[in-house]
């Protein structure tokens, strides 16, 4: 549950259900090991995928990590910058800004190749981005 006093938006079950639905197609449509929906505060909103200890931590991190690019992205001439890309050895994280300036972060191996993870999650962003404002607008 998203805390209060750091979000304005109110979780309902069924925008809940309907933002899951939507990460575990996106997850089967890139073999993603896990996707993150972080909140711009940096709380998670959802998650699917592999079970981490590390989803709330990372969901901090990645606000974090995005806030400071968008800095970076003033300094070079740029309004924003919309997605970050980090390649590893073994693990990618392709991270998304949506509409609402909340997060979709995609954690994946070497099995779907880049460019399916940025076709399928821009698919899915103003799918996501709906669902979110649909979630405010009940407030």
């Amino acid at each position: 549950m998203l805390n209060p006093q750091l979000s304005s938006l109110i979780v309902t079950t069924e925008g809940l259900k309907n933002i899951t639905n939507i990460l575990n197609k996106l997850r089967e449509d890139t073999k993603a090991r896990y996707i993150i929906l972080v909140e711009k505060s940096g709380q998670m909103i959802a998650n699917v995928g592999e079970e981490t200890p590390f989803t709330m931590p990372l969901s901090a991190l990645v606000a974090g990590a995005f806030a400071s690019t968008r800095e970076i992205a003033k300094l070079v001439g740029e309004t924003e910058f919309n997605v970050m890309y980090q390649q590893g050895k073994n693990r990618n994280i392709y991270i998304c800004a949506l509409k609402t300036q909340d997060l979709l972060t995609v954690v994946f191996d070497e099995s779907p190749s880049l460019g399916i993870v940025k076709i399928k999650t821009k698919e899915v962003s103003e799918a996501l981005s709906n669902e979110i404002l649909a979630m405010l607008h009940k407030k």
